[in-house]
């Protein structure tokens, strides 16, 4: 039987891989082209665009070299007023946390019997003032009539005697008035600063011994900020080593001021060096408040340039100068210093006066096209 639909036939593949043969001949050139002109861009075509750049001035500037810590503010004196004398509380003229002043006010003890044994004490001084002047009117009555012949030299010494006697005994009788003064002013608890009530441990009523604590003050004016560093920067730090200090809890922030004080050993468990600052306090400073310290280890003049200036490469750290006809750059190897901010030391590399590309340096290499415009800081600084 004869099939009337006969089953098609495979399309013939030589003409599929004649047609796809010639479409990569004519490809091949175009793509070998293609690769050849990158290369060339690469090794500095002329004609690749231009990289737009900043440029700055390097100049010689103010280099601070810190280190960062954070300290304590602490008071200079925080006295403890304890009791000089025995007795009852009768009067409270202070509390916590109020202001003082020096010689202010703040207890009263019962003060009858004091006041009892300074009259008593005035009255025994009295007494004896006038028995002095009695024995001088006899010595001097003696001395004349031994002028005269008619006492014997041994009257004269007791009499000379007798006066001595009483001088002493009046001499002890003052001794014992100045106590019983003292002691009548001790029945008054006064502030010896300027300052503020940290605590009152008595309450009115109360009876005091001699010794027993009154009050804790604190002196708010006169501070001292303690700082821990590494023990490492010990040679580097002496009494004129500057401190930057802000408070962040406090008006005003910032206050400089020096290194007074150096614990002259070092912490054993924290292995740190205790710096110490006393300073007035500028504003409302309060003792037990934390500090954030800025120590100032060497203050020098140097080029310093933005940190994007400076690119790290295989082969170290570099910078791209701007040439004369500002239309190309010369890398340049440099060696930097301190860093600060955004900032970074240029200690060897670049000198004053060269031009510096700031914004795209990442995108350079030596001998780069670029379209080079002041940067922001060098209009600014030649407005």
């Amino acid at each position: 039987m004869t099939d009337l639909h006969p089953a098609p036939k495979a399309p013939a593949r030589r003409g599929l891989f004649t047609r796809l043969g010639l479409l990569t001949a004519l490809c091949l050139p175009l793509w070998l082209s293609g690769c050849g002109n990158n290369d060339e861009a690469d090794a500095g075509d002329p004609g690749r665009p231009a990289i737009a750049v900043t440029w700055l001035t390097a100049d010689d500037d103010e280099i601070r070299e810190t280190r960062h810590a954070v300290g304590t503010v602490e008071a200079l004196a925080k006295p403890l007023i304890a009791a000089q004398i025995s007795g009852v509380i009768t009067a409270l003229h202070a509390d916590e946390g109020e202001r003082i002043g020096a010689g202010e006010l703040l207890a009263t003890i019962e003060e009858d019997d004091y006041r009892d044994e300074r009259d008593r004490a005035a009255a025994e001084v009295a007494r004896l003032t006038a028995q002095v002047g009695v024995q001088e009117r006899n010595v001097r009555r003696t001395r004349e009539l031994r002028a005269d012949g008619h006492l014997s030299e041994d009257e004269l010494d007791n009499a000379e005697a007798e006066l001595e006697a009483r001088e002493q005994e009046l001499a002890a009788a003052l001794s014992s008035l100045r106590r019983a003064e003292r002691d009548l002013e001790r029945t008054r608890i006064r502030s010896g600063i300027d300052g503020a009530v940290e605590a009152r441990h008595i309450s009115k009523g109360d009876y005091v011994a001699p010794g027993d604590p009154l009050f804790e003050l604190v002196d708010t004016h006169r501070l001292q900020v303690r700082i821990p560093v590494s023990e490492r920067l010990a040679p580097r730090i002496d009494d004129e080593t500057t401190l930057l200090l802000y408070n962040r809890a406090a008006q005003p922030q910032h206050l400089e001021t020096t290194v007074t004080g150096i614990r002259p050993s070092i912490g054993a468990r924290t292995r740190s060096l205790q710096l110490l600052a006393a300073v007035e306090n500028p504003g409302k400073w309060q003792p037990g408040a934390s500090i954030d310290a800025e120590i100032v280890l060497d203050l020098r003049t140097g080029v310093v340039l933005p940190g994007q200036s400076v690119v790290r490469r295989p082969a170290g750290e570099v910078v791209y100068i701007l040439d004369d006809d500002d239309e190309t750059v010369r890398e340049r190897g440099v060696e930097t210093g301190t860093r600060m901010a955004d900032r970074i030391e240029i200690r060897s590399g670049v000198e004053p006066g060269e031009r510096v590309i700031v914004d795209g340096a990442g995108f350079l290499t030596d001998g780069a096209s670029v379209r080079a415009e002041a940067h922001e800081d060098e209009s600014a600084g030649d407005e």
